[in-house]
C-alpha cells in the first residue's frame, strides 16, 4: 500500500472497501501493523504519549467508533500494571496483532460492583480454580485471553481479596455464549461461564487483593481513550451536518441560513471542543506520571454526553435523511449509546466526581455502607 497515505486514510480506505471489516482482525493486517503497540512500552515497539494516543483514538472515532479496537493494546494494557514482566510474551503477541484480551468484570446479579462479585477463585496446590459467570463482554469471540476478576477465598482474610487473572480463551471449563448488542456489533458481545477453570499462580495479575487498585488505574486510562474516540465520532457527525446545511436547499435557499440550526451548530461545536480540551488535559496528567482518577471519570462522562447530544442534533438536522441508516448517523448514535454504558455509566462516573469533592463519608453512605468517619476532601483539588 502506498506509504504516502496517512494511517487514517489507509484505515478509511479499508473500511470502505470491506463491508465485513472487523477491527480486531484488522490488527493483523500489514497495513496497520504499527498501531497495536502504540500505547505499550518501548520494548514492544510502542512509546506514544497518552496525549498522542488519544489523538489516534479521536481520529479513528471520526471514521467509525468501532475502530476503538484497532489502535493500542486495548485491555491487554492492564498487564503492564503487573509488578513483574511475566506477561511480556503475551504483550509481544498483542503488539504484533496475534493476541487480544477481553476484560470480564460484569456479572448477572451484581453488575460491575467489584465489592459484591460472586465469581470465586479457590486456592489449589498450583494456583486457583475459577468459577462464576461474567457477561456484557466485548470481543468475547475474537479475544485470545480474558482478564477475569474474581474474589479469592481466604478464611482468615479481613477484606475481600478481589484479584485479576489472565485466562486463555481456550482454557478447559471456559464457555463463551454470544449476546446481541444494540450497537458496536462489528465485534462479538456476550458472556463467559467459568466452570472450575484452573489457572496457575503466575496467571494472577498483581498480588492477591490488588484487583481493585489495578482496575482503577487501568480504567482511568481507558476512559480517556474512549472519550477521545467518542468525541471524534461526534465531530464527524457534526461535519456531515455542516455539509448538509450548506448543500440542502429548502424554502428558497440553503438550510444553513436558519438561525435555529446555526445556534445548535455553535452549541455542539463548543461543547465538543470543551470536552476535547478536558480529555487533552487529563491525558497530559497521565504523561506527567499522575493518576487523574476522578478527572478521567469526569472526562468520560461529559465527553459521552456531549457526543451523544451532538450526534442527535446532527441526525435531526439531516431530517428524514438522518433517519436513513445508509447515511451513518443512526449507527454513530447507537454506538455512542453503547459507549455511554461501557467502562462506567455516566451516572456512576458523575458520582465518582462528586465523591472526589465531597469526601469518602457521604460516598460510603450513598452505598449504604457504614460511615467510616472520613470527612476529608482533597484540598489540592480545584475544578475551577
Amino acid at each position: 500500500m502506498d506509504s504516502s497515505y496517512s494511517p487514517f486514510e489507509r484505515i478509511a480506505a479499508h473500511v470502505n472497501a470491506d463491508s465485513d471489516w472487523n477491527p480486531v482482525e484488522m490488527r493483523r493486517l500489514p497495513a496497520f501493523s504499527d498501531l497495536p503497540a502504540i500505547d505499550l512500552p518501548a520494548r514492544f515497539g510502542g512509546g506514544n504519549s497518552v496525549a498522542e494516543t488519544a489523538e489516534v483514538f479521536r481520529r479513528c472515532g471520526m471514521i467509525d467508533l468501532e475502530l476503538r479496537d484497532l489502535p493500542g493494546a486495548g485491555h491487554a494494557r492492564f498487564l503492564t500494571l503487573a509488578p513483574t514482566r511475566s506477561f511480556d510474551s503475551v504483550l509481544s503477541d498483542v503488539a504484533s496483532g496475534d493476541a487480544f484480551a477481553a476484560i470480564a468484570i460484569t456479572e448477572p446479579n451484581v453488575g460491575s460492583d467489584l465489592h459484591a462479585m460472586e465469581a470465586r477463585a479457590r486456592s489449589t496446590a498450583g494456583g486457583y480454580t475459577l468459577s462464576g459467570v461474567k457477561q456484557h463482554i466485548s470481543r468475547v469471540e475474537e479475544c485470545t485471553h480474558f482478564i477475569v476478576f474474581a474474589t479469592i477465598e481466604r478464611a482468615n482474610a479481613d477484606r475481600r481479596l478481589v484479584s485479576a487473572f489472565l485466562v486463555p480463551a481456550d482454557a478447559p471449563g471456559l464457555k463463551v455464549e454470544r449476546m446481541r448488542p444494540m450497537g458496536m456489533a462489528r465485534v462479538s458481545w456476550g458472556r463467559v461461564i467459568l466452570d472450575d477453570v484452573e489457572v496457575a499462580a503466575g496467571q494472577r495479575i498483581g498480588g492477591e487483593g490488588q484487583g481493585l487498585s489495578l482496575f482503577v488505574r487501568h480504567f482511568s486510562y481507558w476512559r480517556v481513550m474512549m472519550s477521545a474516540a467518542a468525541i471524534g465520532s461526534a465531530q464527524a457527525a457534526v461535519e456531515a451536518a455542516i455539509a448538509r446545511m450548506k448543500e440542502r436547499n429548502a424554502f428558497g435557499g440553503p438550510i444553513g441560513r436558519f438561525t435555529h440550526l446555526q445556534q445548535g451548530l455553535a452549541e455542539h461545536v463548543g461543547k465538543l471542543r470543551m470536552a476535547w480540551l478536558l480529555v487533552r488535559e487529563v491525558a497530559g496528567d497521565f504523561d506527567r506520571r499522575r493518576w487523574p482518577i476522578f478527572d478521567a471519570a469526569m472526562a468520560k462522562a461529559e465527553a459521552l454526553e456531549a457526543a451523544i447530544d451532538a450526534t442527535d442534533w446532527a441526525l435531526r438536522t439531516a431530517g428524514a435523511s438522518g433517519y436513513d441508516a445508509d447515511n451513518g448517523f443512526e449507527k454513530r448514535y447507537r454506538d455512542l449509546l453503547g459507549l455511554r454504558v461501557a467502562d462506567g455509566t455516566t451516572d456512576v462516573l458523575r458520582g465518582q466526581v462528586a465523591r472526589s469533592i465531597l469526601g469518602e463519608s457521604l460516598y460510603e453512605l450513598s452505598l449504604n455502607r457504614p460511615d467510616t468517619g472520613q470527612r476529608h476532601t482533597d484540598a489540592r483539588r480545584r475544578y475551577w
